[in-house]
């Protein structure tokens, strides 16, 4: 639990769980709340639905006044950019997602695609595009909206994978725990309403094929459990997933691909799964953490919250 003391509020974690996982329509908290999308899996020039789901994007965006974009990486498939006037920019990025409502800061991650080219291209793309946002391989940010606070998180899974799982001269061991270590003095002295934490590869999963990531739940999980973050978000599987772990207060997500997705799965963790391509919503208020799974027919198939009192 997070006890935070300030001008004579405590603020009490409290977990609230859907009423319902039907598909329905969007209703998010209303204009007072602070609403941004997660998308990842997505860099397929357009195709396997990745289209659709971007055309779908902007609509949602229009109708529902998001604020930024996150990304869980997975941007360019199946080998990243080459440099910032690599073509994949327009086919992948730049020519799907131009509704006007999408013209927000996109704040992307890295996924293991996105490492079989050259990653410091997307980082360099920062000052190429207005709305791509990229600082380093690993960062984190603050936003702030109606009195509501929010610190992301935005991890490089693959490299601390790597480093930990097989060390060498490009993805090493001293580097992985750096970043470990980096989340950890981050954590320790924030202070924000809420704590939303992306990376590519999710601590938990349910898929048959890839499971739970070992190395992320050795040594990444204990530094999230420390400080009862609110939620954890991984990508990689291209399913809808919502997990909880007995012995956690944390929300582990998963979010869908927005292009091909897999056959869906479960087990002993799971809250909610689907397949379909798509993207999440996280909207935000000063009492309530929401996830909102949307389908590539715009619709809410899924929603989570996470609620507070303010003493």
């Amino acid at each position: 639990m997070r006890i935070l003391f300030g001008l004579f509020i405590v603020r009490i974690l409290v977990i609230c769980y859907p009423a319902s996982a039907q598909t329905s329509e969007i209703k998010l908290p209303g204009s007072t709340s602070f609403n941004f999308i997660i998308l990842s899996d997505h860099g397929r020039n357009g195709y396997h639905n990745q289209k659709e789901v971007a055309d779908m994007m902007g609509e949602v965006a229009e109708d529902h006044g998001i604020r930024f974009i996150v990304t869980g990486g997975d941007n360019f498939q199946t080998a990243g950019v080459q440099s910032v006037m690599d073509p994949l920019w327009w086919f992948c990025h730049e020519s799907l997602y131009t509704n006007p409502s999408l013209n927000v800061d996109w704040y992307p991650a890295f996924g293991n695609h996105d490492h079989g080219g050259n990653i410091q291209a997307q980082i360099d793309y920062s000052d190429v595009s207005r709305r791509w946002k990229m600082p380093a391989p690993y960062y984190t940010m603050v936003k702030t909206r109606n009195d509501v606070s929010i610190r992301l998180i935005i991890l490089d899974t693959y490299s601390m994978i790597e480093g930990f799982s097989d060390p060498d001269e490009k993805f090493t061991l001293a580097a992985a725990r750096k970043q470990v270590h980096w989340a950890d003095s981050i954590l320790a002295v924030e202070k924000e309403d809420w704590v939303v934490l992306v990376g590519h590869h999710p601590v938990f999963s349910a898929h048959p094929s890839r499971g739970n990531t070992k190395e992320l739940v050795q040594y990444l999980n204990p530094v999230l459990n420390k400080y009862d973050v609110d939620f954890f978000v991984g990508c990689h599987d291209h399913i809808f997933q919502h997990l909880k772990d007995p012995g956690s207060k944390i929300d582990y997500f998963v979010n869908t691909a927005g292009s091909s997705v897999r056959d869906t799965a479960s087990n002993a963790m799971t809250q909610f799964t689907a397949s379909s391509p798509g993207f999440s919503i996280v909207a935000a208020t000063e009492t309530e953490l929401s996830m909102y799974f949307i389908n590539i027919e715009g619709k809410a198939i899924y929603r989570y919250t996470r609620k507070k009192s303010l003493l």
